[in-house]
């Protein structure tokens, strides 16, 4: 009998870089609270020894990307392109600042988080939402109108680590691209 746990699936994942294995604990140690960082033997070596379970995890996403036109007679509309992001477990949702890079990967597939937005049309409804509500409110008069171009599911690498010690006893999702703690999406699951 095949292990589910070490089948290969090929994936769509945002960024291209991750921060190694040896880097992770600067950023853990940069996004531990305060109270921890005062503790003079917290430091990234004891952080390293206290980490019962480290590993890298693809989290999905639904990426949209949609165009804006907005009609200004006598002039030609304008056409604004967006990139919209779904959280494919949470349904938080929001506009990118910019578009990322998303490249083919291989992984294992015991290493991606299972989806709830399961099918592009669920994944419609968001980004129909975000259309209304965040990017519909910077139009005062007519609203623009929206033409969806792409929407595909992507990956986000994040770092999973669970640190358990006196101090410090948190389990945190680290931006394998970035570096940056993700409290907040972490919120999002957990509602």
């Amino acid at each position: 009998m095949e292990n589910v746990a070490t089948k290969k699936k090929t994936i769509l994942r945002i960024g291209k870089q991750s921060i190694s294995d040896q880097e992770i604990y600067k950023y853990v140690y940069k996004g531990m609270p305060f109270q921890a960082k005062f503790s003079r033997r917290v430091d990234e070596a004891f952080l390293r020894e206290h980490t019962l379970d480290k590993r890298l995890i693809y989290h999905p996403f639904w990426v949209a990307k949609v165009l804006v036109i907005a009609e200004r007679p006598p002039f030609p509309p304008r056409k604004l392109p967006n990139v919209i992001f779904v959280d494919g477990v949470s349904g938080y949702r929001g506009v990118f600042s910019k578009v990322p890079p998303i490249q083919k990967e291989e992984v294992d597939s015991g290493e991606i988080v299972p989806l709830k937005i399961a099918s592009q049309n669920e994944a419609k409804r968001f980004v129909k939402d975000v259309q209304e509500k965040q990017i519909n409110r910077s139009y005062i008069l007519k609203k623009p109108l929206h033409e969806l171009k792409n929407l595909q599911l992507v990956y986000l690498p994040l770092w999973k680590i669970n640190i358990t010690s006196e101090p410090v006893t948190d389990t945190l999702y680290i931006n394998a691209n970035t570096g940056e703690i993700e409290k907040h999406l972490q919120q999002q699951w957990k509602n």
